[in-house]
């Protein structure tokens, strides 16, 4: 084996060796973690083929194959692998060549990985070292010296020991030596002879017993994962297979695993047999299945089938015998597999076919079915016979027409299940209901009810569904939208109002980054913390930004600012950049007074127009944003234009959201410190996260207020999560909503309108409509009604008219005075009450 570790190369003979360190899980990093894995069955070769230098035939390469008998039995096909023996002249060696390619591959099958800490960089590649894993060995077999005493090691957890055991310490210059123990008290483990040095606390030790061997490998490759970390690749070192090559000894597998296997014994005999038990009076029928004992077995796993069905499982028991309580008549049979107690289990045993007499008869029909009106849903429920404590199910069957050879199945609910709701449906929705019973072997009950079914319609109450709507609607975040007061945006007000108080640069003042001044008619900001004496416009401290005229009458400033910046907080980087422009015109009276009037009083009117844009960008978010804001004000007068945009996106979510308001207040005629406003907003928002939520929303209020009375009105579209799963919807917020027709002649109609919680409709068509509760102001008839010759009609007067269609058709009419009868030739054949109406 070859090896370059970063300055050299090494060469390592795989031959003969003691371990030169040791390794167990409390110096294994991941809690011990070691990751096995197997070399390729298909690199386990069974020929070799060795070329070698034959002297015979004047030292020309000759071919001598060398067989792995074994290997070829097993796999039953020849599976050839090329050796070269170089400078190899002897026929024994050629075949120790080929002897150590197949027996290597044939024994070290196992491969480790691992991590360990500093103490990796002990072994080298190509060295051996030895590992303890108590999960694959089955007992406690490495860990960390206590304390040392002499011929004294105190470890650090309870062992078990058996004649001939060793203790393998690391000791601290970095070898790993060997020592018979011969007393063990406690956890203090006395040797037969000291070690070349003194161990300390903390090093390593592991077990070795004559059944009971640590695994040995043979470093292939180390890398440093980290500075502290090492991780080693490690393939199985057998010695064994040494004497096997040289001397065609048999090769002595190491036993490291103290956990046996072997194969359990299956039960001798399973029957299976019936008995009859009464319980609470009733008789039942019973199949019992039992078996002879398996040898070592401590639980068995116990199955049945009844004719062609599937298997049955039982609980798993120690006992030899179960009871399978209401069987059925039938064909059965059972299997039992014998657990050990490593929970190996045999091979199941399996009884004969047999007939038992169990259970003949059907499951019988339910007692009661009924169906409840729910809003949007129905509620079923039903009830139980004495005697279906075998039920395994009960199926539900629907259908829109009272016919059970029409209806489909509903749904299976297991027993004891009673109750059932549909949701979904539409309001007024009929259906029809049959219920029948399973039992648990697959018998069928009869149908509950025989005939017709079970009607059930969902809630037709318009109150109820009116108002479980309106709470929906205030739940669900367009709804809230359209409801709240409209928020005038202030966002951009202090950058205007700055504007007003500009002062001029002061030499004895220091400023701080993003300040302000003025000089000279022009604007400056500071772009850093500026010290006492440094006046603009020395670029180094100052950023010309605007032009500012101002007088004792009036102000026009024009400003457009740049920001950038990078800042950390808690170790997230955030990068913001910012542009904000600004235009500012105002007017006050001159009392006289000049600079007196400009500090105690404001400006009469100003209008301003102010953009801004500001971008950031972080970890897992970004953002953009851009306001456009124009403000105009009188006085106490004012009106504004504001325009937002913003998107928001995260490595969760985004969100775009776009917003337009447009504002204007006056102060009352009737009271002088009240305000009246009017506000229209347009808002549209869309978003969608990682977690499946999506939303989407358009909507425009528009609020007037006025004398301390605050009137809104608005409407919006809108789709969001509820619930229910993706809803759209459309509302509308207003005192009066209405459909508007123009007419001819410039005449306007009104065909829908509601207003005030009522609804009021023009000319209508109802193809399907229920009704709670109807006033019929004059009369309703049919459509084809005809006095005295066809249809109906009821006026509201009481009189009651009703005419037959087709031959031989008649007509009725009932009036509050009399009862008549005429035939299809209109001649009066029966009349009741006053004869002589």
């Amino acid at each position: 084996m070859s090896t370059w570790d970063g300055s050299q190369i090494t060469f390592n003979a795989d031959m003969p060796g003691d371990p030169v360190y040791t390794y167990n899980p409390s110096q294994i990093l991941n809690n011990g973690e070691i990751q096995y894995s197997g070399t390729r069955a298909r690199d386990r070769h069974n020929l070799a083929l060795v070329a070698w230098d034959n002297p015979d035939q004047s030292f020309s390469t000759d071919k001598e194959p060398v067989f792995d008998e074994v290997a070829l039995a097993e796999s039953g096909s020849v599976n050839e692998l090329s050796v070269e023996a170089y400078g190899c002249t002897s026929l024994a060696q050629a075949q120790r060549a080929g002897q150590y390619a197949l027996i290597t591959e044939q024994t070290q099958t196992r491969c480790g990985t691992f991590r360990v800490g500093l103490d990796g960089g002990i072994p080298k590649t190509g060295q051996i070292i030895a590992v303890a894993d108590p999960m694959l060995a089955g007992r406690a077999n490495g860990g960390r010296i206590s304390a040392v005493a002499g011929r004294v090691i105190t470890v650090d957890r309870d062992i078990d020991l058996s004649t001939g055991a060793k203790l393998r310490v690391n000791l601290p210059s970095g070898k790993t030596e060997a020592r018979v123990i011969t007393s063990l008290t406690g956890r203090r483990v006395t040797v037969a002879a000291s070690f070349s040095e003194v161990p300390e606390a903390e090093c390593g030790w592991i077990l070795e017993y004559d059944d009971l061997k640590t695994m040995q490998f043979l470093v292939r490759n180390i890398t440093r994962p980290e500075w502290h970390q090492y991780q080693l690749e490690c393939i199985q070192h057998e010695p064994s297979k040494f004497d096997a090559i040289d001397f065609g000894a048999v090769v002595d597998i190491r036993p490291i695993s103290g956990i046996p296997v072997g194969v359990q014994a299956a039960p001798g005999a399973v029957f299976v047999t019936q008995h009859v038990v009464i319980e609470q009076g009733i008789a039942v029928t019973n199949m019992t299945i039992s078996w002879d004992a398996a040898p070592g077995a401590v639980a068995y796993d116990v199955e049945w089938r009844w004719d062609s069905r599937e298997w049955v499982k039982v609980p798993r028991t120690g006992e030899q015998s179960v009871d399978v309580p209401g069987i059925y008549s039938g064909q059965y049979m059972a299997r039992v597999r014998a657990v050990s107690a490593l929970n190996v289990s045999s091979l199941p045993a399996t009884s004969l076919l047999t007939n038992l007499q169990g259970k003949t008869s059907l499951p019988p029909a339910v007692t009661s079915l009924t169906a409840t009106s729910l809003i949007f849903g129905i509620a079923l429920k039903w009830t139980f016979p004495p005697g279906a404590e075998d039920t395994q199910r009960t199926e539900i069957w629907y259908g829109q027409a009272n016919d059970l050879a029409k209806a489909t199945k509903l749904s299976d609910l297991a027993y004891p299940q009673s109750e059932h709701v549909m949701q979904g449906l539409l309001a007024g929705v009929t259906f029809f209901f049959w219920a029948r019973l399973v039992d648990r072997t697959g018998n069928v009950g009869p149908w509950y009810p025989t005939g017709a079914g079970v009607m059930g319609q969902a809630s037709s109450d318009a109150g109820a569904i009116l108002e479980m709507i309106a709470g929906q609607i205030t739940e669900t975040e367009l709804g809230q939208k359209l409801l709240e007061k409209i928020e005038l945006i202030e966002q951009l007000q202090d950058q205007v109002n700055a504007l007003d108080g500009l002062k001029a640069y002061d030499p004895d003042d220091t400023y701080e980054k993003g300040q302000l001044v003025v000089g000279d008619g022009r604007i400056y900001q500071a772009e850093k913390a500026v010290p006492k004496g440094t006046p603009p416009p020395n670029s180094d401290y100052w950023e010309d930004v605007g032009t500012l005229l101002e007088t004792a009458n009036g102000l026009a400033a024009q400003v457009q600012t740049h920001t950038t910046e990078i800042s950390e907080l808690n170790g997230i980087v955030t990068a913001q950049a910012s542009n904000m422009q600004a235009l500012r015109a105002a007017y006050r009276e001159d009392d006289g007074e000049g600079a007196l009037a400009d500090a105690l009083k404001g400006y009469n009117s100003a209008a301003s127009i102010v953009q801004e844009a500001v971008t950031r960008a972080a970890q897992n978010e970004a953002t953009t944003r851009t306001i456009t804001q124009l403000t105009a004000t009188v006085g106490a007068n004012a009106s504004q234009v504001t325009d937002l945009r913003e998107v928001v996106s995260t490595n969760q979510a985004s969100t775009a959201s776009s917003l337009q308001q447009l504002s204007a207040s006056v102060t009352s005629a009737n009271n002088a410190t009240a305000q009246n406003t009017a506000a229209i907003q347009q808002t549209a928002t869309a978003y969608a996260d990682t977690a499946g939520k999506l939303s989407t929303m358009w909507s425009v209020k528009m609020q007037v207020t006025q004398d301390g009375r605050y009137v809104a009105a608005g409407f919006g579209f809108g789709i969001e999560n509820t619930e229910a799963g993706l809803q759209s919807q459309f509302l509308v917020s207003a005192d009066r909503f209405a459909i508007v027709n123009s007419m001819a002649g410039g005449a306007i109609s009104t065909p829908f309108v509601a207003q005030n919680g009522q609804l009021f409709l023009g000319p209508t068509f109802i193809m399907d409509g229920t009704i709670t509760n109807a006033k019929i102001g004059s009369f309703i008839s049919s459509t084809d009604y005809v006095a005295g010759q066809r249809g109906w009609i009821l006026r509201k007067d009481g009189t009651l008219e009703i005419n037959g269609s087709g031959a031989g058709g008649g007509r009725l009419v009932v009036t509050n005075r009399s009862v008549r009868v005429y035939d299809t030739n209109n001649v009066k054949r029966v009349q009741l009450g006053d004869l002589s109406e």
